[in-house]
């Protein structure tokens, strides 16, 4: 089945040497080391795993820096930047072994030239295991997910004879919804108010209803949509919800229990996404077809990039990178000929971004003739507005310093040229 269900809601930087010729040998000046940026350790033993190996993986709490890793012999060790973490480790035995640890996430604080530790301990988790049936038949490959109420799924699929285990789930409530893998069956969910760990519960599957399908056409404006994004069409009648990717401007959702469907589509280009209820009614056993328009169109910035001690010179090629707080990119852009740029893309109103221009990373030098030189990189504070296009206008992007240059036509202060004429009196 081509649809993934789901449960309810599914540079290190190395300093050059300055270099000098005098008296024809060749003299490298190095300058001092830059500082490293400041770390800390954390550290710890991991119980209860016995002999599998297990992931482990970190998210710091403001989002900024997250990272995996495989974890041995029953340790780990991690080297972090300042911040407050959450630690999560989870076992490796597959899904349908029924001795798999449940995942276990801790919190940790990481200070600067510190190590602490933190050990981590994981539990045998509650299981479910039966058969599943579709239309009175065992259901070969049958996707058996089990979703928690905090959007968090679980999932096994069937052998060749319908049969199944799910392994390592967290003790806890859970509604487990079944797909046969032609997606013509389905039924609704069960609801296990009371999985405990280490307990296992047998559970057997009849899928009894002929399934639906909706086949979804999506519109930017009135242009077909373009991309690979997900969307998420959710029943109305029991909370299940199915998750498929666009193809050709289409959505195509298979399997579904009949009834009414909410749809999270996601934006295309700089229309932004929607939530939206098809007119139509997914029947049993049948295909419906229904089209969604995305209406709002994002933010988006557009300025020109030019010389700061030649405003007249535009810079083309430039680069251009809208920013977070946190220094997530959200956009991207490349001056063009005329040093002109626009970016945009599935923006909303914010007053937290910041743009930054410059030559890009890998060569100082933009311009033509005079202006043909090494530019530094320049930061300005913007905001945007959901459906507007803010102008910043003409942005000078400054020189790098003179001692860095190639010629005096790209120091900050221009020499006059020798043609230049002043009121001075020459006698």
């Amino acid at each position: 089945m081509s649809t993934n269900q789901l449960g309810r809601g599914a540079l290190v930087t190395v300093a050059l040497a300055a270099m000098a010729l005098l008296m024809s040998a060749l003299v490298v000046t190095v300058g001092p080391a830059q500082a490293a940026a400041p770390t800390g350790g954390v550290r710890g033993a991991i119980t209860g795993l016995g002999d599998s190996t297990a992931d482990l993986s970190w998210t710091s709490t403001d989002g900024t820096r997250s990272g995996t890793k495989r974890a041995t012999g029953g340790v780990y060790s991690l080297s972090l930047a300042p911040g407050t973490y959450r630690l999560t480790v989870t076992d490796r035995r597959p899904t349908y072994d029924t001795s798999k640890r449940a995942p276990s996430t801790v919190e940790v604080t990481v200070e600067a030239g510190r190590t602490v530790q933190r050990n981590v301990r994981l539990v045998q988790g509650a299981s479910i295991g039966g058969s599943v049936r579709a239309g009175g038949t065992v259901a070969p490959r049958a996707r058996v997910v089990a979703a928690r109420k905090d959007q968090t799924v679980y999932t096994s699929t069937a052998d060749s004879h319908g049969n199944y285990a799910l392994g390592g789930l967290p003790a806890g409530a859970y509604s487990v919804f079944t797909y046969d893998a032609q997606g013509g069956w389905t039924a609704r969910s069960i609801y296990l108010p009371r999985l405990r760990a280490g307990v296992y519960k047998p559970v057997d599957i009849a899928l009894g209803t002929k399934a639906g399908t909706l086949l979804l056409d999506v519109y930017a404006g009135e242009t077909r949509a373009s991309g690979t994004g997900y969307a998420t069409a959710v029943s109305e009648r029991t909370g299940q919800f199915w998750v498929t990717r666009m193809r050709g401007g289409s959505y195509t959702f298979s399997g579904l229990f009949p009834g009414r469907y909410r749809v999270v589509v996601p934006g295309s280009g700089n229309y932004l996404g929607t939530t939206a209820t098809p007119r139509k009614v997914v029947r049993a056993g049948r295909a419906t077809f229904d089209s969604v328009q995305l209406t709002e169109r994002g933010a988006s910035l557009r300025g020109t990039l030019v010389d700061a001690n030649r405003p007249e010179a535009t810079l083309e090629d430039g680069q251009v990178q809208l920013l977070d707080e946190r220094g997530t990119v959200l956009a991207t852009a490349t001056t063009d000929e005329d040093g002109t740029f626009r970016l945009g893309g599935q923006l909303t109103t914010r007053t937290d971004l910041r743009l930054v221009v410059g030559p890009g990373p890998y060569s100082p030098y933009l311009g033509r003739g005079t202006s043909y030189c090494k530019y530094d990189d320049l930061t300005v504070p913007v905001a945007v507005r959901t459906g507007q296009e803010t102008s910043l206008g003409r942005l000078g992007l400054p020189h790098l310093p003179d001692a860095d240059q190639d010629g005096e036509q790209c120091h900050t202060t221009v020499p006059p040229s020798p043609d230049t004429t002043t009121d001075e009196d020459p006698s």
